[in-house]
């Protein structure tokens, strides 16, 4: 219930709204004192146990990431080819091994298509029918059809051809030559061998017959237009050959994948060509380029400094953290982390810096130590790596660099797994965090309750005041009239005498 009185001392002329406000502002500081430092620090150690968690989980996906049984797999990739016009490039996959290789491109994929000439664009084909076209055998058999309408022209059926849903990839395009005729190019949009046999069959007007196509061989196993083709051949489809080391590769299209193990090798042109000495004398031949594949020391150094200055990065922001307020006489200057004097991190660079240290690849005391493998430890705990001593050991001891940070016994999956207690959801963090929000929602009930009170008290000191004033002004009007009847009453007895 609000007080109905809202100027406390327009009887009295006392000034008591000021003492009502100087009360409920003691109050209010009164009260405020005990949970405001409360609230403020709560709030901090919100921050700072989500900034934690941050830190943790980015040191950790990187850990992740190393723990990758292919991590360490890194190969460099050298040709002695044109570095602006190469005759192939090369994909690194995780199951590549080092090796050395001859390749000669010998032949690209190309797709079936055939051409023919109209008389322009707009030529039209009597009372209409429909084409079929079809490529492929036994179970790779494709196959679609589309209807021409009477009177429809030459551009009519190209974009039938383009835009049905059912193609395989048939493409069609129209030339207009100098002379106004058309030339239609039909394109079967599949490369290899397997679909050379690509054929357009008509049905319908006599006229449509222009467009029937087809393959052949003739007596040389050249292919060529079959004597039913009213279309001309313009390629046949074939696949890509490349030579290794005196080894043909086939593939339908311009990319080998995995025929080399772990490589994918995409031919972007015909190798160079070269004089050389054949059984009829001096020929043309495809010249070679050499493919070179080997351990990648420059992306695995790049690894390793990458754990290293994400390692020290993450100490540094724990002792940021935890760093404690410092004091200049006897009071706090509240120079300290969000998570002041707080021991979280100085339990989980212990524990990092007593796995690093006592770790050995095999798990046993003759096993190799990180540190024989390159890394190197100041005395203050962070990390750098010895630059010789690490590429000695990925030449001389690859096996056990990648025993050592890869897979689920190296190092990086045991610091991972210590690191998992603090970051994954429902962990130590998160259930501090909850912790948190619960007290700082109680200490926000209790700022709730604080106002409500406030408002109580205001309106009892509203009440009394609002009391007291109306008695003393009816004091003051009695006094007035008491004084004023006292002075009638002298003047009357001074005028008797």
């Amino acid at each position: 219930m609000v007080s109905s009185v809202t100027s406390a001392g327009a009887a009295s002329g006392i000034d008591f709204e000021s003492i009502i406000s100087a009360s409920v502002a003691a109050k209010k500081a009164s009260l405020s004192s005990r949970i405001s430092s409360r609230k403020e620090n709560t709030q901090l150690e919100i921050t700072g146990v989500g900034l934690l968690k941050s830190n943790l989980t980015t040191f950790k996906d990187l850990l992740d990431n190393m723990t990758k049984e292919n991590a360490f797999n890194k190969r460099a990739v050298a040709s002695n080819q044109s570095a602006t016009d190469p005759v192939f490039s090369v994909e690194t996959k995780d199951s590549a091994a080092n090796g050395n290789y001859n390749l000669t491109v010998k032949q690209l994929a190309q797709s079936t298509s055939f051409s023919t000439s109209f008389s322009s664009v707009e030529e039209t084909f009597g009372s209409g029918g429909s084409l079929t076209f079809a490529i492929g055998s036994g179970d790779d058999a494709k196959s679609f059809s589309i209807d021409v309408g009477e009177g429809e022209t030459l551009n009519d059926i190209r974009n039938k051809i383009n835009n049905s849903a059912d193609s395989f990839g048939v493409t069609a395009n129209i030339i207009t030559l100098q002379d106004g005729t058309a030339k239609l190019v039909l394109d079967s949009g599949k490369t290899g061998e397997s679909y050379s046999n690509f054929s357009v069959t008509a049905s319908g007007d006599e006229s449509l017959n222009a467009f029937n196509a087809s393959i052949t061989t003739d007596e040389n196993g050249n292919k060529v237009a079959s004597g039913d083709s009213a279309m001309k051949l313009v390629r046949a489809g074939q696949d890509a050959l490349l030579d290794v080391d005196g080894d043909t590769l086939s593939s339908s299209t311009n990319v080998f994948d995995d025929t080399i193990k772990g490589l994918k090798i995409t031919v972007n042109r015909l190798s160079d060509t070269e004089k050389v000495e054949g059984e009829n004398g001096t020929e043309t031949g495809f010249k070679s380029n050499t493919l070179n594949i080997t351990t990648d020391t420059s992306s695995l150094k790049k690894m390793m400094t990458e754990f290293v200055s994400t390692y020290n990065e993450l100490r540094t922001n724990l002792d940021n953290l935890t760093k404690n307020n410092t004091y200049s006489d006897g009071k706090s200057n509240d120079d300290g982390g969000y998570l002041a004097g707080d021991s979280t991190g100085k339990t989980i660079k212990n524990a990092m810096s007593n796995l690093l240290t006592s770790f050995t690849v095999g798990g046993d005391s003759n096993g190799l130590s990180l540190f024989s493998l390159g890394l190197e430890v100041d005395n203050k705990g962070n990390l750098s790596v010895n630059s010789e001593k690490f590429e000695d050991a990925i030449k001389n001891k690859y096996d056990q660099v990648v025993a050592a940070f890869t897979g689920k016994n190296g190092v990086c999956a045991k610091l991972s797994s210590n690191l998992e207690t603090y970051t994954k959801t429902g962990g130590i963090l998160d259930l501090r965090k909850d912790s948190l929000n619960s007290e700082l929602r109680s200490i926000e009930n209790q700022e709730n309750a604080n106002s409500s009170y406030l408002a109580k008290y205001e309106e009892s000191l509203r009440n009394r005041y609002g009391s007291l004033d109306t008695m003393i002004g009816t004091m003051n009007t009695s006094l007035s009239y008491l004084t004023s009847a006292l002075s009638s009453m002298n003047v009357n007895n001074k005028s008797s005498s």
